[in-house]
């Protein structure tokens, strides 16, 4: 269980560090195409460049938000279910959740394959963006990994973030689905 923590953790926070610096470089751009366009020389396709960069920012950053809990979450009927209710609900969740991103992920690497081999490209840049439909393909792999992982705790009732946190001064994860029930 831990070694299955400790790779997702890691997997999880290379996705967000490559995110960060993908939105880092993303406001660079705007900031570089404002400033030219001061000049009367703005920068040409810095829209595509943008929309490109803001989907792998997303599809990165994912997994490390739901590894995190910083999803929202509903739990308008859920919290009056008891313990074990709460608990096989949350895991037919999970594994819902890790089934789909798999399907999506595996969907959208096979569509990146066709359109590669096509010889697709972007309209303004020229750019062959199925490599960028791959990383998020990844990202969104990454998500699937979280969503098992989560149901992997849920089915053996032991959390190593959540025991790891009570051990610092945050004491816990607030408002989630490892924070709500007990041991």
């Amino acid at each position: 269980m831990m070694f299955l923590v400790r790779i997702e953790r890691w997997l999880c926070l290379a996705g967000m560090w490559i995110a960060g610096f993908l939105l880092l470089s993303m406001v660079v751009l705007a900031g570089a195409n404002v400033f030219f366009r001061l000049g009367g020389q703005p920068l040409g396709a810095i829209y595509e460049l943008s929309s490109y960069i803001g989907a792998l920012v997303v599809a990165l950053a994912l997994a490390d938000t739901q590894r995190k809990r910083g999803h929202v979450e509903l739990d308008l009927f859920t919290r009056r279910y008891s313990e074990r209710t709460r608990r096989v609900v949350g895991a037919f969740n999970m594994l819902s959740g890790a089934a789909l991103m798999l399907l999506i992920s595996v969907q959208l690497w096979n569509r990146a394959s066709r359109l590669l081999a096509a010889g697709e490209v972007s309209e303004t840049l020229k750019l062959p963006y199925p490599h960028l439909m791959y990383v998020a393909a990844i990202g969104l792999l990454l998500l699937a990994c979280a969503f098992f992982t989560d149901f992997v705790f849920l089915l053996t009732r032991k959390d190593p973030d959540t025991e790891a946190y009570a051990q610092t001064s945050r004491k816990g994860v607030v408002s989630s689905i490892r924070a709500e029930i007990e041991e």
